[in-house]
């Protein structure tokens, strides 16, 4: 399995009755069929993606592309948006992110803990609940892969909210808090959180108690070495096997310093 490009090794299902095909030249335009209308890839027909493209869509969205091919790779079908596929490429990662040459302390790679910088760490892009890209450590992505797996078996999805920071993209999350502008939580200051050094990752469990998913995590998570390690924060969850190993020895699920 590549862990970089996950899209690779799999066939998707198309599953919506307008799924356009997109001009290679412009993926924001659609393909003429013959007669009038739109050429489209027939709902319900089996797919391999062989190539990805994101287009910008707003400020800080951006659209997943694929280059359909028959699930054979005999035939090129064109590219269509993911959105058109069953389960949306949802967990599906896209592409490795290396360190830019010469990439300072406050890149977009750089890892971070306690207020110190770490390293300079290979990211990896990935369709988060939303469907946009977050980014996690490619040294996560291996135990990440093998939790969604589980919990699929048992019937649950895990989808991802949050994963990676940069120190900027903290700065912003933790100067809205301070500011107390709309749509900003609370956020630690930048260097100091947990999703800057790359085991951090924030999932969708909303409610938290009686959510299928959190309750799934409750029951399983350790066993791939996540552990709860923050209060009132019931979707954060950190890739950290020592502790996860010792939570699970004591019957829990959490680190001592969570107390709901």
């Amino acid at each position: 399995m590549s862990l970089e490009e996950s899209f690779r090794d799999r066939t998707f299902v198309v599953d919506d009755p307008d799924a356009r095909i997109r001009r290679d030249d412009d993926l924001m335009a659609f393909v003429a069929a013959p007669g009038g209308g739109f050429k489209t890839i027939a709902k319900g027909t089996s797919v391999k993606i062989v190539e990805v493209r994101l287009e910008e869509a707003g400020s800080k969205k951006r659209l997943v592309f694929g280059r359909a091919a028959t699930a054979d790779g005999a035939q090129t079908l064109g590219w269509t948006s993911t959105r058109n596929l069953a389960g949306t490429f949802m967990n599906e990662t896209i592409g490795l992110v290396p360190p830019e040459p010469g990439a300072t302390r406050f890149g977009p790679n750089a890892a971070w803990d306690n207020g110190q910088f770490l390293e300079q760490l290979d990211l990896v892009a990935i369709v988060d609940s939303a469907l946009e890209i977050e980014r996690l450590a490619m040294k996560t992505i291996a135990p990440f892969a093998a939790l969604v797996a589980a919990a699929k078996d048992d019937g649950v999805r895990i989808t991802l909210n949050s994963g990676f920071r940069s120190y900027p993209e903290q700065k912003l999350l933790h100067d809205g808090f301070v500011r107390g502008l709309p749509g900003f939580n609370t956020a630690a200051k930048p260097g100091f959180s947990k999703h800057q050094n790359g085991i951090a990752f924030d999932l969708s469990v909303a409610g938290g108690d009686g959510n299928p998913t959190y309750e799934w995590l409750k029951r399983r998570a350790t066993s791939f070495g996540f552990v709860r390690t923050v209060s009132k924060e019931p979707w954060h969850w950190e890739f950290d096997e020592a502790r996860a190993r010792a939570a699970q020895a004591g019957g829990g699920f959490k680190t001592p310093n969570v107390r709901d």
